[in-house]
């Protein structure tokens, strides 16, 4: 009987889905196998402010396919989709719009050019490139090309901040179906990230709303439109429902951790719907973020903090599996992980559900889409200040009067509980850096770090204009701190300076950069065909010990061993002071000369691990994950 009803409910499951539809699922997700995501840092100085593009191509004998491309607003992280390949990056200024590099653009190459080699699923990071107004010779000038690649449309920009206006065909409620059963192809088409729909402003809170499964950001202008938009400034966040949440979960990480290195904003408060709430939690327990602190309310709606028992039974017997139905299954890692984490007790935590649906023979009672059961689990009740029943259904909820009543109701009360003492941070810094060689590359990104002197409070990191030898940044809260510059490739002297910031007073903080060969990353179990997805890697499992991680190549035989022992700020302080470590599942070698070396990593359970790797001083990218493989 149990299987029967399996079947059945796996018939629901797919009765909407034409057999046109259905072959269209199955080719996203074996193309989604077969692809990797491409993510660096785009740095642009020039005073003309235009769009970037950047584009990812191979050229075989003289032939260039457009691998995928990306538009931003301005300098900052991009993010490209490619399949399984060897590919160069070329980004240039669009000062025209047209899409097409033309002479006298600024633009800039990933290497001299280098090619970048794709693995299966996953993602290669560290792909920096500078624009300069210098003349290049790009195998093509792309005209045509990147328009046709992407339908005949120009994609959105995929800055983090981009402002958007709701009424865009992109963020149509068809589109959003598509990104759930088309993950893939929504991502080539609009990507991933966080939209205003107003200039960012310091003095209103930002509210992060995310919306869940086939859902677009059209489902939160309700919220958007009774919102007191003299207090508040409204984000959203979108993307691709049908991805691993550990991919979209991830980018909605780097989109905050972008934004925040920008705005350095003060409070933000999230607030989700149905999946969405998944999506977030993962981002919010991510206490290593640099946005972390700045979490005060997070606002659940009708989310399946059980999982769902269809999205199990679709793994097993659909003949197409959507990737995030995975994560939906409700023994996944993924939800043991993100349920298994307290909720920071700073952040105060709604749970909101709707019970206006039915039951029978086959579902439990529900509200037409998500079962009482898995929205009420009680693992997340536990970090719950309250949670509220509405007779609404699980669509209905977003447009509820009902429901926008009490959301005001939290927002007085999280205001009212928010400590009035607290006062902007007036201290600032006088950052002054310089190249020994003064003839050095410039390295595309440079973070100031500042670790609270003799505690263990997270640090701050803040962005650093490796172009301006000196310049002031801040507001910084006024404490002691070890203050540290950090470039990779280069050994920063002295490693930290102490200081005391005061506010109203500008301290002065010097260092000297000075080339230095780097090899580290970071291990993780590779995943069978079946698993393998873009932006998603899994998880050394935790029985997995790693004997030795072994170097050797132009004078220099090196071994480590993880000393899990160690906290986060002695991991820091190693790091920043260029010494080498392994700490769970990530290393480093520093002070390495140029040259090729042999990397050997020996772990219990695991088969050896070999690889070439080279170092150059003054240069360095993060290699994709290295993928062990379980015996």
């Amino acid at each position: 009987m149990k299987k029967c009803l399996s079947v059945v409910i796996l018939v629901l499951i797919l009765w909407n889905l034409s057999g046109c539809a259905l072959f269209k699922l199955r080719e996203d997700v074996q193309f989604s196998k077969d692809s990797c995501l491409l993510i660096g840092e785009i740095i642009n100085v020039s005073s003309s402010k235009k769009p970037i593009v950047v584009v990812a191509y191979s050229n075989r004998n003289g032939i260039v396919t457009i691998g995928d491309y990306a538009v931003l607003s301005g300098s900052g992280q991009y993010e490209i989709l490619v399949q399984e390949g060897q590919y160069e990056i070329f980004a240039f200024e669009d000062k025209n719009g047209d899409l097409s590099y033309n002479p006298g653009e600024w633009s800039g190459y990933y290497g001299k050019p280098d090619q970048v080699k794709t693995q299966m699923g996953g993602a290669v990071f560290g792909l920096d490139i500078i624009l300069t107004p210098k003349k290049k010779q790009p195998v093509s000038s792309f005209s045509s090309m990147l328009v046709q690649s992407s339908g005949g449309k120009s994609k959105p920009s995929t800055s983090a901040g981009a402002l958007a206006n709701l009424d865009d065909p992109a963020f149509s409620a068809q589109n959003g179906l598509d990104g759930f059963w088309a993950p893939l192809e929504f991502f080539k088409r609009i990507g991933c990230n966080i939209y205003f729909v107003e200039p960012y402003d310091s003095k209103k809170t930002p509210i992060l709303f995310v919306h869940g499964a086939a859902g677009s950001p059209q489902d939160w202008r309700y919220f958007i439109d009774h919102l007191d938009r003299s207090r508040y400034q409204p984000w959203i966040f979108y993307y691709p429902s049908g991805a691993r949440l550990d991919t979209t979960s991830f980018l909605l990480r780097t989109k905050l951790y972008d934004l925040y290195r920008k705005y350095q904003f003060e409070s933000l408060y999230v607030v989700a719907h149905s999946m969405g709430g998944l999506v977030s939690r993962s981002a919010i327990i991510a206490k290593e973020d640099n946005y972390h602190d700045t979490i005060q309310l997070f606002v659940s709606i009708s989310t399946p903090w059980g999982g769902e028992q269809r999205a199990k039974t679709g793994v097993k017997q659909s003949p197409a599996v959507i990737p995030s139905w995975k994560d939906m299954d409700p023994d996944s890692e993924y939800i043991k992980r993100v349920l298994g984490t307290k909720l920071d007790p700073s952040i105060r935590y709604y749970l909101f559900f709707g019970h206006k649906g039915g039951g029978s023979l086959f579902r439990q009672n529900n509200d037409n889409t998500v079962t009482l059961e898995s929205m009420l689990d009680l693992r997340a009740q536990a970090d719950a200040l309250k949670v509220s029943g509405l007779n609404e259904d699980h669509v209905s909820i977003l447009s509820s009067p009902q429901m926008m009543s009490q959301f005001k109701a939290v927002l007085a009360g999280t205001e009212a509980n928010k400590d009035k003492t607290y006062v902007r941070s007036k201290g600032y810094l006088n950052v002054v850096h310089a190249f020994d060689p003064p003839t050095v590359n410039i390295p595309s990104q440079m973070a100031l770090v500042l670790a609270p002197t003799g505690t263990d409070e997270k640090e701050t990191q803040l962005k650093i204009d490796p172009f301006q030898p000196r310049q002031e940044t801040g507001a910084i809260v006024p404490k002691t701190y070890d203050v540290s510059l950090c470039a990779l490739g280069f050994k920063t002297e002295p490693d930290k300076i102490t200081l005391d910031i005061k506010a109203g007073k500008i301290e002065e903080a010097k260092f000297v950069l000075k080339p230095q060969g780097m090899i580290a990353g970071y291990m993780t179990a590779a995943t069978s065909a079946d698993d393998s997805f873009w932006g998603f890697f899994k998880d050394l499992p935790e029985n997995v010990q790693i004997r030795a991680i072994k170097l050797t190549g132009p004078g220099i035989s090196r071994q480590l061993k993880p000393n899990d022992k160690m906290s986060d700020r002695e991991v820091l302080a190693t790091f920043l002071a260029s010494r080498d470590f392994a700490f769970k599942a990530a290393f480093a070698f520093f002070d390495l000369p140029a040259g090729e070396f042999d990397l050997t990593i020996e772990a219990d359970g695991c088969e050896t691990f070999s690889t070439k790797i080279k170092a150059e001083p003054g240069e360095f990218a993060p290699p994709a994950p290295f993928r062990l493989i379980l015996k």
